[in-house]
Protein backbone atom coordinates (compact mmCIF):
# COMPACT_ATOMS: atom_id res chain seq x y z
CA UNK A 1 0.00 0.00 0.00
CA UNK A 2 1.57 3.25 -0.81
CA UNK A 3 2.19 6.33 1.93
CA UNK A 4 -0.97 8.47 0.63
CA UNK A 5 -3.36 5.32 0.88
CA UNK A 6 -1.74 4.63 4.59
CA UNK A 7 -2.07 8.54 5.21
CA UNK A 8 -5.91 8.46 3.93
CA UNK A 9 -6.75 5.41 6.11
CA UNK A 10 -4.89 6.83 8.96
CA UNK A 11 -6.70 10.45 8.85
CA UNK A 12 -10.22 9.01 8.35
CA UNK A 13 -9.74 6.51 11.35
CA UNK A 14 -8.89 9.23 13.76
CA UNK A 15 -11.38 11.77 12.23
CA UNK A 16 -14.33 9.33 12.95
CA UNK A 17 -12.66 8.38 16.25
CA UNK A 18 -12.73 12.24 17.25
CA UNK A 19 -16.10 12.82 15.83
CA UNK A 20 -18.40 10.16 16.71
CA UNK A 21 -15.88 9.70 20.35
CA UNK A 22 -17.13 13.56 20.88
CA UNK A 23 -20.66 13.29 19.90
CA UNK A 24 -21.45 10.27 21.95
CA UNK A 25 -19.57 11.49 24.90
CA UNK A 26 -21.56 14.91 24.84
CA UNK A 27 -25.04 12.87 24.17
CA UNK A 28 -24.30 10.83 26.84
CA UNK A 29 -23.09 13.05 29.49
CA UNK A 30 -26.65 13.85 31.02
CA UNK A 31 -27.61 10.14 31.85
CA UNK A 32 -23.81 8.76 32.14
CA UNK A 33 -21.69 10.20 34.79
CA UNK A 34 -18.22 9.53 33.06
CA UNK A 35 -19.68 9.72 29.68
CA UNK A 36 -15.87 9.47 28.33
CA UNK A 37 -16.12 6.35 29.20
CA UNK A 38 -19.27 5.46 26.92
CA UNK A 39 -17.63 7.71 24.01
CA UNK A 40 -14.23 6.03 24.13
CA UNK A 41 -14.89 2.75 22.70
CA UNK A 42 -17.82 4.06 20.80
CA UNK A 43 -15.46 5.91 18.85
CA UNK A 44 -12.78 3.60 18.77
CA UNK A 45 -14.93 0.89 17.15
CA UNK A 46 -16.44 3.90 14.76
CA UNK A 47 -12.31 4.55 13.91
CA UNK A 48 -11.33 1.32 12.95
CA UNK A 49 -14.39 0.85 11.16
CA UNK A 50 -13.96 3.60 9.17
CA UNK A 51 -10.23 3.08 8.50
CA UNK A 52 -11.34 -0.83 7.40
CA UNK A 53 -13.52 0.55 5.11
CA UNK A 54 -11.21 3.04 3.35
CA UNK A 55 -8.15 0.38 3.37
CA UNK A 56 -10.86 -1.66 1.36
CA UNK A 57 -11.96 0.74 -0.65
CA UNK A 58 -8.80 1.90 -2.07
CA UNK A 59 -6.99 -1.61 -2.41
CA UNK A 60 -6.04 -3.06 -5.76
CA UNK A 61 -8.79 -5.32 -6.37
CA UNK A 62 -11.68 -2.39 -5.48
CA UNK A 63 -14.46 -1.39 -7.72
CA UNK A 64 -14.02 2.56 -8.47
CA UNK A 65 -17.40 3.25 -6.85
CA UNK A 66 -15.98 1.67 -3.59
CA UNK A 67 -12.74 3.69 -4.64
CA UNK A 68 -15.09 7.03 -4.87
CA UNK A 69 -16.31 6.31 -1.14
CA UNK A 70 -13.04 5.46 0.25
CA UNK A 71 -11.58 8.31 -1.27
CA UNK A 72 -14.07 10.99 0.09
CA UNK A 73 -13.81 9.71 3.59
CA UNK A 74 -10.48 9.74 3.45
CA UNK A 75 -10.12 13.50 2.10
CA UNK A 76 -12.75 14.05 4.70
CA UNK A 77 -10.33 12.59 7.46
CA UNK A 78 -7.79 14.85 6.36
CA UNK A 79 -9.04 17.84 5.85
CA UNK A 80 -11.01 17.83 9.79
CA UNK A 81 -7.74 16.85 10.99
CA UNK A 82 -5.99 20.17 9.42
CA UNK A 83 -8.72 22.13 10.08
CA UNK A 84 -9.02 20.82 13.50
CA UNK A 85 -5.53 21.62 14.39
CA UNK A 86 -4.87 24.48 12.75
CA UNK A 87 -7.83 26.56 13.94
CA UNK A 88 -7.30 25.09 17.80
CA UNK A 89 -3.45 24.80 17.66
CA UNK A 90 -2.96 27.83 14.94
CA UNK A 91 -5.77 30.82 16.07
CA UNK A 92 -6.26 29.72 19.51
CA UNK A 93 -10.40 28.49 18.81
CA UNK A 94 -12.24 26.95 21.05
CA UNK A 95 -12.09 22.95 20.66
CA UNK A 96 -15.62 23.29 20.11
CA UNK A 97 -15.55 25.51 17.37
CA UNK A 98 -12.15 24.26 15.91
CA UNK A 99 -13.80 20.83 15.35
CA UNK A 100 -17.15 22.32 14.35
CA UNK A 101 -15.15 24.18 11.35
CA UNK A 102 -13.10 20.74 10.18
CA UNK A 103 -16.13 19.15 9.94
CA UNK A 104 -17.86 21.25 8.30
CA UNK A 105 -14.45 21.74 5.53
CA UNK A 106 -14.29 17.94 5.97
CA UNK A 107 -17.48 17.29 4.44
CA UNK A 108 -17.06 20.37 1.26
CA UNK A 109 -13.81 18.40 0.61
CA UNK A 110 -15.21 14.91 1.09
CA UNK A 111 -18.13 16.33 -1.23
CA UNK A 112 -15.80 17.62 -3.81
CA UNK A 113 -13.57 14.73 -3.99
CA UNK A 114 -16.54 12.06 -4.72
CA UNK A 115 -17.74 14.30 -7.37
CA UNK A 116 -13.93 14.78 -9.03
CA UNK A 117 -13.38 11.40 -8.82
CA UNK A 118 -17.02 10.97 -10.67
CA UNK A 119 -16.14 13.62 -13.37
CA UNK A 120 -13.32 11.65 -14.68
CA UNK A 121 -10.68 14.54 -14.01
CA UNK A 122 -9.12 11.68 -11.63
CA UNK A 123 -6.04 9.98 -13.59
CA UNK A 124 -3.12 8.39 -12.75
CA UNK A 125 -2.91 6.34 -9.38
CA UNK A 126 -6.48 7.67 -7.69
CA UNK A 127 -7.96 6.30 -10.46
CA UNK A 128 -6.49 3.31 -11.27
CA UNK A 129 -5.68 2.14 -7.42
CA UNK A 130 -2.31 1.68 -7.34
Amino acid sequence: MRLRNVALVVASGIAAFLVVGVLATELAAPYVEFSLFVGIPVGLVAGVATAAIVALGLGPAAEPGRRRVALSLGTFGVALIVVLFGAAGGFGTGTVIALVAGAIVGLVAATAAYFWFDSGQATGAVAHGR
